[in-house]
């Protein structure tokens, strides 16, 4: 089991990371960027790559597609029911997507 707590520690723990509300839902965002929803207490919203939303809904029964319009925009996620690492992952890739290819090496060389 995940939770927001562990869901945003992680991710605040990515350069420039904040949390705010949008919509009257907490959100992670980068700089202005969104990275992720919570619009109820079990589901996270994570704006990963289409491929990257793709290939959780196929790997994980605890994924599932979300769409804005037409347009795939986010992987939900069921945190009561989702691995904690593989939800670290998902953040930090969302990030990955959003930061500057600079800020992105200077992370990864740590």
């Amino acid at each position: 089991m995940t939770t927001w707590d562990d869901v945003s520690a992680r991710a605040l723990s990515l350069p420039e990371v904040s949390v705010a509300d949008h919509h009257g839902m907490a959100a992670l965002r980068f700089r202005k960027n969104i990275l992720a929803t919570m619009p109820d207490d079990d589901t996270l919203r994570v704006m990963v790559s289409d491929e990257q939303i793709r290939e959780a809904v196929a790997e994980f029964d605890w994924c599932t597609e979300v769409y804005w319009g037409a347009k795939l925009s986010a992987v939900a996620v069921s945190l009561t029911a989702a691995d904690a690492d593989v939800v670290a992952e998902m953040i930090t890739e969302a990030w990955r997507r959003r930061a500057p290819k600079t800020m992105v090496r200077d992370f990864d060389a740590g």
